[in-house]
């Protein structure tokens, strides 16, 4: 099971998300590939086959030949292909738990081996694109500060996802009927964003961040975030502790309520079903866990077409190039 560093305490991990703890064969199978499936020797001559295709690239070559080499970044050759929202993914190893966090790479369909000739076949652009997302694993799980404190990355960082899920409640509801609806679904998207899925624990930066996306007013924050939790705090549905950014399913449930939208189809099921749909299966955990929402940004701008690349370009715009520029902007800094 992925787990954390965790040197920030709230630091969330795949564990820690409602669609994880929801289907536990996840674990299993993640658990199984790390404990039988076979690991890609980078030691061999046809491996650097490898690192010149890399080398070759345009996009950080240098950073992430670095991350290809670490010894902390291990190249998984599994007996059958891991579901598609963990081709990468953070963990320790359960075989060896003393070791520091390593982030493990699917790479099924990446690289190849051909017995014949002793050398790799090597789809290049799913290669970048999971180094990418190998580094940002790294940067979250053992320096979370570096992506928090970067003000220009956190904003729009949020203003996609803000957009992205809006785009979901409105495809479902029609929310955009009526702009000052849409505005208030932007401002609590970003919220349940900075402080669901970042857990900034920081409601009032937030706030001026969510305010400062949707355009929304200081009256109209105020009297959204007292409607949320007093839905939250709803006797007999949850305790004291919880708050509306919880989990998915909680925040899914207070905000149709707040914004008094058919319970029938503003449900946790119907709007991941729905965000799958339109973003691609291999997104759905990106929907709760930063990594994993990234690695939708960063592979869309590398143009792999892992997911479905023309609806995230077309719901964020320029946002998600701007998004991909600061990754790349971060990841060339400290690798």
């Amino acid at each position: 099971m992925p787990i954390t560093d965790n040197k920030k305490d709230k630091l969330k991990s795949y564990s820690d998300t409602y669609l994880y703890k929801t289907y536990p064969n996840y674990q299993k199978i993640l658990f199984d590939a790390l404990m039988k499936d076979p690991i890609i020797d980078k030691s061999t001559e046809a491996f650097k086959d490898v690192v010149y295709e890399v080398k070759r690239s345009k996009l950080l070559s240098e950073s992430l030949i670095r991350i290809l080499n670490s010894t902390n970044t291990v190249l998984l050759d599994p007996v059958k292909p891991l579901p598609r929202s963990f081709k990468v993914f953070a963990s320790r190893d359960p075989k060896d738990r003393k070791q520091p966090m390593r982030v493990f790479i699917d790479c099924t369909n990446v690289l190849v081996m051909d017995s014949g000739s002793n050398s790799y076949t090597i789809d290049e652009v799913k290669l970048i694109s999971y180094l990418i997302q190998a580094a940002v694993d790294m940067v979250y799980h053992r320096n979370y500060t570096l992506i928090t404190r970067r003000s220009s990355l956190l904003f729009v960082a949020t203003n996609c996802f803000a957009k992205l899920f809006t785009h979901i409640i409105d495809y479902l509801t029609k929310v955009s009927i009526q702009e000052s609806n849409k505005i208030k679904v932007l401002y609590l998207s970003a919220m349940y964003f900075l402080e669901g899925v970042l857990i900034m624990d920081d409601p009032a930066g937030s706030s001026r961040i969510a305010k400062k996306i949707a355009g929304i007013s200081e009256r109209e924050s105020n009297m959204l975030d007292i409607l949320l939790d007093k839905a939250t705090h709803q006797k007999g549905v949850h305790n004291s502790e919880l708050d509306a950014y919880e989990d998915i399913r909680t925040f899914v449930r207070v905000l149709a309520e707040v914004m008094h939208l058919n319970p029938k189809i503003i449900t946790t099921d119907i709007v991941v079903e729905k965000w799958m749909k339109q973003y691609g299966p291999g997104t759905v955990m990106g929907i709760e866990y930063f990594p994993a929402f990234s690695a939708m940004l960063t592979d869309a701008y590398n143009g792999g077409y892992l997911n479905q690349q023309k609806t995230i370009e077309k719901v964020c715009g320029s946002d998600m190039v701007e998004y991909g520029k600061e990754v790349i902007n971060l990841i060339g800094s400290i690798v």
